[in-house]
């Protein structure tokens, strides 16, 4: 699990995939990551969905509501 400087754990953001998605740019979007505890946000300069080699709506599915 990745974890933020503060100790929290990250979880993908979900308004980032949306916006991704309406824009019709999610597979080549990089993925957002927020802290749970203090909000900070994390770009992944990395990865995008399709890197990751998963379905574009398992990476929408990866934070709950």
């Amino acid at each position: 699990m990745m974890t933020c400087r503060c100790g929290g754990p990250l979880t993908l953001d979900k308004s980032h995939i949306t916006e991704a998605r309406r824009f019709a740019c999610l597979a080549t979007t990089r993925l957002l990551w927020k802290c749970c505890l203090c909000g900070q946000l994390w770009l992944d300069q990395s990865t995008t969905p399709a890197e990751l080699g998963v379905p574009l709506e398992a990476v929408e599915a990866a934070k709950p509501a």
